[in-house]
């Protein structure tokens, strides 16, 4: 049966927002867990981000089972040469999340990442195996999903929109559900009419499905700050600050950042961290 969500949030930039939800009675307590989140990491005119380094650095010494990513990792090219170098550079500046032990990541594509072109997407499925999938960790239930299909970008449509509704019937009895994505479903500033929102009535009907499969938390990119929202019970997250410039002020989510989601037996916890860059590159 499906948890019933009781929420209580603080909204304040750099402060924890707090998901509880009350559980029926279980035998065993799920075992406590973390994860991070991060986006938008794209080093400009260098080979690496020097954001997405720290990010990594920090990240690395925490007791997290493992990192997710919400796109745009790289320039991205339409010389897939350029591509495959600008690949190198990224896993070099998250290679010291293995300093200490391995932390697994899991990636959702991005524009850059992809740049509308199959061949380019082929090159993210050399390294990540898939262009969208799912898994579960301590009772819960994680989705990333692809916002950048060549020919349908902006969308969650066709084949993986049937892939996702199967999806999330078969773990409705997940303790939470998370989902990854590019593009936010309710942007905020820098794309707002170049996200889902491209497609109201579609973006619509994929909130009312996350709504009515028991999604808890929507985790996006695409916009290079952070902003928290809530919609129907779900908690929609841009994470999009970990290297790339920088949209808006700082009050208004302006800050290089990752999320450190914490979880418990009964709630979750979404913490935005603010990374100061000291690496050069």
């Amino acid at each position: 049966m499906r948890l019933a969500r009781a929420v209580t949030l603080l909204l304040l930039v750099g402060a924890l927002v707090s998901c509880s939800v009350a559980q029926e009675a279980a035998p065993i307590a799920p075992e406590p867990f973390s994860f991070v989140v991060f986006g938008d990491c794209q080093p400009g005119e260098r080979e690496w981000s020097p954001v997405m380094m720290a990010i990594a650095t920090e990240v690395g010494q925490l007791d997290v089972a493992f990192a997710i990513g919400t796109g745009d990792y790289i320039n991205g090219s339409s010389n897939q040469s350029t591509v495959r170098r600008q690949w190198e550079g990224f896993f070099h500046a998250i290679a010291p999340l293995q300093a200490h032990r391995t932390i697994p990541v899991a990636l959702a594509p991005g524009n850059h990442d992809i740049m509308g072109m199959s061949a380019n997407a082929q090159i993210f499925v050399e390294h990540f195996k898939k262009l969208y999938r799912s898994f579960d960790y301590g009772g819960c239930h994680f989705i990333l999903l692809n916002t950048e299909t060549a020919g349908s970008a902006g969308r969650i449509d066709g084949q993986q929109l049937e892939w996702l509704k199967q999806d999330l019937a078969a773990s409705a009895d997940a303790r939470f559900t998370f989902v990854a994505l590019h593009r936010p479903l309710f942007p905020v500033d820098g794309h707002v009419g170049s996200s889902l929102d491209l497609h109201p009535e579609e973006r619509d009907a994929l909130h009312r499905l996350f709504v009515d499969s028991g999604v808890d938390c929507v985790f996006s990119g695409h916009e290079h700050l952070y902003n928290h929202q809530e919609k129907d019970g779900i908690h929609y997250f841009i994470a999009g600050g970990a290297g790339g410039p920088l949209y808006v002020r700082r009050a208004h989510g302006g800050f290089h950042h990752y999320l450190l989601v914490s979880v418990g037996e009964d709630e979750y916890t979404v913490e935005p961290r603010e990374v100061t860059a000291t690496q050069g590159g």
